[in-house]
């Protein structure tokens, strides 16, 4: 079993250790790649490189979970490291070519969720989901927002879920507003349009024990556009060469 609060703040010291420039917080997953079973609740929406945690609890139930980020609608593509963490542009629209009617972040953020056990569903289990507003690298995991999956499961879905999963944009306003019992949203608000990192994670905890089941953690990088870097790539050079003369 894995604790989320000490891989990752573990992750954070040994950065530390590494040097000040170098910290970021670790992504965590038991495997990265394809999840052919996941939809995120859309059609069309990439399932090719996913990070998902995958464990065996009460002898014979496999409880999966997962996250990923996508491009929203037909948005540039995210690229990524392979290893958890995406990499997005900023801004903001209404889908690439007028594809909603509700605006949001060029990307979105996945997660998918699965009991695979005799008489088990999701209520069965704790699970919770964690996401940042703040672009500041390593943000405490108590200072992000949360949504209690297994709480809205029960009062949404229908007994006996075995399967949850959506895609979600940090611009929607339902991620701002606390709902009690339901979701507590981080401090702030977030900016589309922002430079920086956030964090997102899914917690599983057996609620009879206490103990942390599984956990799955990504990064998504918002970083400037290529047309950006470009221009500011020829300003160097032409600042350089000016210094130069």
């Amino acid at each position: 079993m894995k604790s989320f609060g000490r891989v990752w703040l573990g992750a954070v010291a040994a950065a530390a250790v590494a040097g000040a420039g170098e910290i970021s917080a670790t992504p965590i997953f038991d495997q990265f790649g394809p999840l052919p079973q996941a939809t995120f609740g859309g059609t069309g929406i990439p399932n090719d490189e996913v990070a998902a945690g995958i464990q065996i609890v009460d002898g014979d139930t496999t409880i999966t979970v997962a996250m990923s980020a996508t491009q929203r609608f037909s948005n540039p593509p995210l690229t990524n490291d392979s290893a958890g963490t995406y990499f997005a542009t900023p801004g903001s629209n209404f889908g690439g070519a007028g594809q909603s009617s509700n605006e949001g972040a060029l990307w979105n953020f996945n997660y998918y969720i699965e009991v695979d056990g005799p008489g088990k569903s999701i209520t069965d289990y704790q699970f919770d989901l964690f996401y940042d507003f703040d672009t500041a690298p390593d943000n405490a995991i108590g200072t992000l927002g949360s949504i209690d999956l297994t709480a809205s499961t029960a009062a949404l879905s229908p007994p006996g879920t075995t399967v949850v999963q959506d895609s979600q944009n940090l611009l929607f306003g339902f991620l701002a507003t606390p709902v009690p019992g339901f979701l507590s949203p981080p401090a702030g608000a977030f900016d589309p349009d922002a430079l920086g990192e956030y964090n997102f994670a899914i917690t599983v905890t057996d609620p009879n024990s206490g103990f942390n089941v599984e956990t799955v953690a990504i990064d998504v990088q918002v970083v400037p556009e290529p047309a950006s870097l470009a221009l500011l790539g020829l300003g160097g050079l032409a600042l350089a060469l000016r210094r130069r003369r």
